[in-house]
């Protein structure tokens, strides 16, 4: 049966995906007074005055941050929970961003399964990248196999300097077993802290961790330690057998990018399209603080990593390239109140602003208006319906993934059913209540998760040989790609 008849079939008896009320400790605090704390509401219960507290707010220069509320309006009658989505995207243009000097750690696998054509590409698209370099660009090689090899110390290039970290890239051959926290470890040591620069670990991976650190917790351990050193960890699995949830962890912990590679000969486009994004930097070291009001609280925090010191949650966001964006969403839990606008969080921005070479700030606060109508709980906002979906979206693939990966391939595929089913109640649901200037671009993420979950539905289909025949290695192949790649979609759906 086809996914979309499935997924149609699915349809019966589910539910929205809406945000609930539920039971929470009354604030005996209460709210402020509407005329303290927003000087005019429009009809939706967002504010419309610039600076004022509302229900939505943009702020920023270099970075631009829009937070919204899930719900511009509750009732007062109970506790409510809504959803809080921070979006902040990086100037489009490139201004300023292609003086910034990248600080490049490039770190290749070089064990027994890189051999041959594998190793070819590999060592091509390095090359292609050191060739693209710019003129006081620092860039060092280091590869691993069950230990460490510096091919090239941190260089800065020059016309000089370039040729000679070519070659050196030439002399790497292929070897032993695979020992991923070793390259990650001589990476950190020779990226060091150089101020003024954009810092990158590219690691590159055809294979399971046989070596050194092994579990998915301990990789993450050493992603958040990178993270804290200012630099991010472009993580890239290449064809099937590398482990997609070790790479994800790399990736996701230090605010980087994984990526999947289902042939080597995609390589040369991955290094080149890390390239344009590094050279295109505008800011970096960026870190979203929220200020929840007093008696609200934190449920959940989607995708990201974070932590949280009282009322305060503080979230790494690390660079931006111009024209990228990423989100925080959160889940908050806001106690019942008395008539008026009740505060729920503010929020700031703080990051370096390369574009300007100064210190780049940014804030904004957000409230919600409680009503006396116990009925007043409006529809989720779409735009914030959008991303939630996403973040569904992504958890399914990752679900679908283990189930598959246990073998139970009909659940698998059952699971990316109603998912899809429920993106597509979901669309029409958001779509409806959008406004016309968003509408186009919620289309357009709403048709990206489809695709993804047809496709992956498509690629986990059992292989069908002849009677009695194993799969071919074509047919075997085929679902492990595809779990491959669900892992870095999963991950892009929620930057």
């Amino acid at each position: 049966m086809k996914v979309r008849t499935i997924g149609l079939l699915s349809l019966v008896g589910m539910t929205l995906s809406s945000v609930t009320v539920w039971s929470l400790t009354p604030d005996r605090l209460g709210p402020k007074p509407l005329a303290e704390a927003v000087t005019e509401v429009a009809s939706d219960g967002r504010s419309t005055v610039a600076g004022e507290p509302g229900a939505s707010f943009t702020a920023g220069r270099t970075l631009m941050v829009e937070g919204r509320l899930g719900h511009a309006r509750v009732s007062g009658e109970r506790d409510a929970e809504t959803l809080m989505l921070v979006n902040v995207s990086a100037d489009r243009s490139d201004t300023g961003g292609t003086t910034t000097p990248v600080n490049l750690a490039i770190v290749i696998d070089r064990s027994g399964s890189m051999r041959g054509k594998r190793m070819e590409n590999a060592l091509g698209a390095a090359r292609g990248m050191v060739r693209r370099l710019r003129d006081g660009d620092v860039v060092s090689v280091i590869t691993y196999d069950t230990k460490t090899e510096l091919v090239a110390a941190p260089t800065t290039i020059d016309a000089f300097s370039r040729d000679r970290v070519e070659r050196q890239i030439g002399t790497i051959t292929a070897r032993g077993d695979t020992c991923i926290s070793c390259g990650l470890d001589e990476a950190v040591s020779v990226l060091g802290r150089r101020p003024g620069m954009v810092d990158r670990i590219l690691l590159l991976s055809d294979g399971e961790a046989t070596a050194g650190v092994r579990d998915v917790e301990g990789f993450r351990a050493i992603a958040g330690r990178i993270r804290a050193q200012g630099a991010s960890i472009s993580a890239i699995g290449v064809d099937v057998e590398y482990n997609e949830r070790v790479m994800s962890a790399l990736a996701v912990e230090s605010n980087g990018r994984h990526h999947f590679v289902d042939d080597a000969a995609g390589l040369s486009r991955v290094f080149d399209d890390e390239l344009a994004s590094l050279v295109k930097t505008v800011a970096n070291e960026a870190e979203l603080a929220v200020e929840l009001a007093p008696g609200v609280r934190v449920t959940q925090v989607f995708d990201r990593t974070f932590r949280q010191e009282g009322q305060r949650l503080l979230v790494p966001m690390g660079s931006f390239s111009a024209g990228e964006e990423k989100t925080l969403l959160v889940r908050v839990a806001v106690p019942r109140s008395a008539a008026g606008a009740r505060p729920v969080a503010d929020v700031q921005l703080r990051y370096r602003d390369l574009a300007r070479s100064d210190a780049g700030e940014c804030e904004g606060k957000l409230a919600v208006l409680v009503t006396d109508d116990g009925s007043a709980t409006q529809q989720l906002d779409p735009i914030v319906h959008a991303r939630l979906m996403r973040s569904q979206t992504g958890a399914a693939l990752k679900e679908a993934n283990l189930l598959f990966q246990s073998g139970r391939s009909e659940e698998a595929r059952r699971k990316l059913s109603e998912s899809w089913a429920q993106v597509q109640a979901q669309e029409r649901t958001a779509l409806a209540a959008a406004p016309s200037p968003r509408r186009a671009d919620l289309e357009k993420d709403f048709k990206g998760q489809s695709a993804a979950l047809a496709e992956a539905s498509e690629g986990l289909a059992e292989p069908a040989p002849a009677a009695g025949a194993p799969p071919s290695p074509a047919q075997a192949r085929k679902p492990k790609a595809q779990v491959r790649a669900n892992a870095a979609k999963a991950d892009a759906f929620g930057f």
